[in-house]
């Protein structure tokens, strides 16, 4: 099959192309290595090992635990290690027999016949089929027939616990004299005492396939988590930034919002001290000329109960306080009611700063009109 189809079914589909084939006799160990060139199996090497123990009459085996550790350091010495072994069933020790089967059997069913001929077979001579593995290799020649070969199963779990000691891995176990028969089978399945396929899925590069697609989607997964969390963090700084601004101009407008408010309510008091029908202007003027350096006003009253002016500040000393009321005594024509010291405090400074003297004076007044204000006023 060619084209991607067949190209992803030889890379996932085991299909063995060489076989070491193991065989004994009382000549010693037989190897012989196999491999499929443009689907035909061929022998390509062997190599032959002298008997190890001798030989113990015509129709004995050689040693066949010493033979299989020869065989052993003779696969790992040429390199075979991790090619699929075959042991040859020697003639003597299997049963031999043609059988004529009906046509259009499938191979299940010439299994099952193989076995009930067989089981005849042993029953004639004395035997058990229990007892027995058997196997089925159709006979072209023989006009659509097979040949069916039993050997015993107490023999073959010999074989397989003598090359397990060997560190050998039995792929299959093959009737002589048919390694070609057993290689070239459709059903090799069939053609061994082991039923192992020809072909099956190559496990390991299934799994490596399924490692990579689930690694590959954990990466994605992963890099889309990422790349969420990134977005998620770039909104949430952006989204920071914005509250940043928005509390710098909700602080500004704070401040503007109390400046408006401080300057609507002076001029709220502005407007009511110039309701009250004193010439305001005219005495903060007088009051500016007659403020010397080293004193400060810091806060204006006007009492509607005592008709008077509370005038509160401070002086760097009583020298220059003494000079503030008294040039305000001399402007007669503003503070011709006079000016009255009422009170007057020491605060010492803090840090090394120089003491002052906290001051409150008084003026009494009335309006030009000679009526007296509706209510009180404060000016800071």
């Amino acid at each position: 099959m060619n084209g991607v189809a067949g190209r992803l079914k030889a890379y996932f589909y085991r299909t063995d192309k060489a076989f070491v084939a193991v065989s004994l006799s009382n000549a010693g160990c037989r190897l012989e290595k196999y491999i499929c060139f443009e689907n035909c199996w061929q022998l390509e090497e062997e190599s032959i090992l002298s008997a190890a123990g001798g030989i113990y009459g015509q129709q004995e085996m050689v040693d066949f635990e010493a033979a299989v550790e020869q065989a052993a350091m003779e696969i790992s010495r040429k390199g075979w290690q991790g090619i699929p072994l075959l042991y040859i069933v020697p003639d003597f020790e299997q049963m031999r027999y043609a059988l004529s089967l009906p046509p259009g059997l499938t191979a299940v069913q010439q299994r099952e016949a193989a076995y009930w001929e067989l089981d005849d077979q042993l029953l004639a001579q004395g035997l058990s089929a229990e007892n027995f593995a058997c196997v089925c290799c159709m006979n072209d020649e023989a006009g659509g027939g097979c040949i069916i070969t039993g050997v015993s199963k107490e023999y073959l779990r010999g074989i397989e616990e003598v090359f397990a000691r060997a560190e050998l891995d039995l792929a299959d176990i093959v009737p002589a004299p048919g390694v070609l028969a057993y290689l070239s089978s459709s059903h090799r399945e069939l053609a061994g005492f082991k039923k192992r396929p020809g072909t099956g899925f190559a496990a390991g590069r299934l799994l490596a396939v399924w490692l990579i697609f689930w690694l590959t989607a954990g990466i994605a997964l992963l890099s889309a988590d990422l790349f969420h969390y990134w977005q998620a963090e770039s909104l949430a700084e952006k989204q920071q930034n914005e509250l940043a601004m928005l509390a710098a101009e909700e602080r500004e407008m704070q401040e503007l919002t109390t400046m408006a408010a401080n300057i609507a309510a002076r001029e709220k008091k502005v407007q009511l001290l110039g309701q009250q029908g004193m010439p305001w202007y005219s005495f903060l003027v007088h009051l500016g000329v007659n403020t010397i350096p080293g004193v400060s006003l810091t806060g204006i009253n006007a009492s509607v109960d005592e008709h008077k002016l509370r005038l509160a500040g401070q002086a760097v000393n009583y020298d220059c306080l003494a000079e503030f009321v008294g040039r305000c005594e001399a402007d007669k024509a503003f503070f011709m009611q006079g000016i009255t010291l009422e009170d007057s405090t020491v605060n010492k400074g803090d840090g090394g700063e120089p003491d002052k003297v906290n001051f409150s004076v008084s003026v009494n007044w009335e309006s030009e009109n000679g009526q007296i204000p509706e209510k009180d006023s404060n000016m800071q």
